[in-house]
């Protein structure tokens, strides 16, 4: 029987089975990384939806804060007369924020303080526990009051927005007609200076500003976030206000 397979005709078929096999290879790749845009993609609106929800939170939770704060009448009360008088509602440093606010806890109306702040890992949002007796609160707001920059063991990071690496603040009180303010700005290394009336640049670590305010109407905070020119701007309207 004649043998009609030449070696030029396998030589060709053989040249075909590479052709195949290069093409298959460059459409797996091809595929490959297609898929691998696909994921990729998919991880970065995933993290931008998750920073957006951290703004989201954070923006919601100020104002909640903001409008369920304590006027300094109702705060004074639970300090001497000769300290009543330097007692404020708010208290700020170089580097935080903080005011007394109203909380319900297990149907029980008690009070909680709360501050915002920079550190090393971004901004933090900060609280006491519910505090149910106001001696309690009394004596721990004092001891914030004395140094704002001082973070006391007994309060614990609720929210941390590391990507928010500098926040300034302005307070507006009553000194003239509800108009006036005191501004903070501060960094994520926790430097900071104090502008505006009232309020001292520091010149060591922790260092106390004075805090001595009129009863603040309400609160404008900028938090900038990393890489952008603008900042996250909110403004509101204090309990003692409304």
């Amino acid at each position: 029987m004649e043998n009609n397979n030449h070696p030029q005709e396998q030589g060709f078929a053989l040249i075909e089975m590479i052709v195949a096999l290069v093409i298959m290879a460059i459409v797996g790749l091809m595929a490959w990384r297609g898929m691998d845009a696909m994921i990729r993609g998919r991880e970065t609106i995933d993290r931008r939806a998750n920073l957006d929800a951290s703004y989201f939170q954070l923006v919601n939770q100020f104002e909640r804060d903001c409008q369920e704060s304590l006027r300094r009448d109702e705060i004074a009360p639970l300090f001497s007369a000769g300290n009543a008088s330097a007692i404020s509602s708010l208290a700020a440093g170089a580097k935080n924020i903080w005011w007394v606010r109203r909380y319900r806890a297990d149907n029980q109306d008690a009070w909680m303080i709360v501050g915002y702040g920079m550190a090393p890992a971004g901004l933090q949002r900060l609280t006491s526990r519910p505090l149910l007796r106001r001696s309690d609160a009394g004596t721990l707001w004092a001891s914030i009051s004395r140094d704002p920059d001082l973070i006391s063991t007994e309060l614990l990071v609720s929210v941390e927005v590391p990507m928010i690496v500098r926040q300034a603040f302005q307070v507006q009180t009553s000194v003239i007609s509800g108009a006036g303010g005191n501004g903070i700005s501060a960094s994520g290394t926790g430097a900071g200076i104090g502008i505006g009336i009232g309020i001292a640049s520091p010149t060591a670590g922790n260092t106390p500003i004075s805090n001595v305010y009129p009863d603040p109407q309400g609160v404008t905070m900028q938090w900038w976030i990393k890489d952008q020119a603008l900042p996250i701007s909110r403004s509101c309207l204090m309990g003692g206000a409304l």
